[in-house]
């Protein structure tokens, strides 16, 4: 069986692949390099904190594409 690539065909569709794009950039070596500091925040260091926010952001990402694609 031969594998495909299907690409979205609809505005919801790209959106969709959009929003999963900026996710990984959010989480990525050049973003997460601008909060690996020594800075303490709410008790614990500030890239624990970022990637708390990063769970939570990811989450969000992925309910809100379930609405958009009618999943209920």
């Amino acid at each position: 069986m031969k594998a495909k690539f299907k690409l979205p065909k609809t505005g919801k569709g790209w959106f969709s692949v959009g929003l999963i794009a900026f996710v990984i950039i959010l989480g990525s070596w050049p973003v997460v390099h601008l909060f690996n500091q020594e800075i303490i925040l709410f008790g614990m260091p500030l890239l624990m904190v970022w990637s708390i926010f990063l769970i939570i952001i990811t989450t969000f990402a992925m309910v809100l594409i379930n609405r958009i694609g009618g999943v209920d």
